[in-house]
């Protein structure tokens, strides 16, 4: 199996991470043929997460915490106005459950397999293309992005704030408040 070769220790940039991903996604394959559901299933998470990772760290975001890492995804779904990204985090989580529950079968983690190679292939987009505009329109918003800013609860941006650039601490003009 010919995967991609991992980063030097200590290394965690954006393409870092997406070369982690890949390799991950690959050996999730190797392990299900070796009949190892629960490190294919734990393989399938660790390629979202450093996808999602990726894209965390083009944008400035905090990425360290499982939640974090899903918050992201939530956020580029609702961001990009592709619910499919979510519905891809949702299962590659399933997945990450199932290594302690080991409860899905080989055809359930072969789909999961499928799909995160495309959530991958997505996110490598994303991660290439600058961020959309956003509007915070729900308090899942504020408490997501909070999070991943780093931002106390007290300073959670309002309802209706808007970005021009998805509230990426690496784009200028991060934010206005509304009027």
């Amino acid at each position: 199996m010919s995967t991609p070769a991992l980063p030097q220790a200590g290394h965690s940039t954006s393409d870092d991470h997406m070369a982690i991903s890949r390799r991950f996604a690959a050996h999730a394959m190797d392990e299900l043929s070796r009949g190892n559901r629960r490190q294919a299933s734990e393989k399938v998470w660790g390629a979202a997460a450093h996808a999602l990772k990726a894209v965390g760290i083009q944008r400035g975001w905090h990425h360290r915490t499982h939640l974090i890492v899903k918050d992201i995804g939530f956020h580029l779904a609702r961001e990009l106005g592709r619910p499919d990204l979510r519905n891809h985090v949702i299962k590659a989580d399933s997945m990450h459950q199932n290594f302690y529950e080991n409860e899905a079968d080989d055809d359930i983690i072969l789909d999961a397999i499928i799909d995160v190679g495309e959530f991958v292939d997505k996110l490598a987009e994303v991660s290439a293309s600058p961020p959309m505009p956003f509007t915070v329109e729900t308090g899942a918003d504020q408490r997501r992005l909070g999070r991943f800013l780093g931002l106390p609860a007290d300073e959670l941006p309002e309802l209706g704030t808007r970005s021009p650039a998805g509230f990426s601490r690496a784009a200028p003009g991060q934010y206005t408040q509304p009027q």
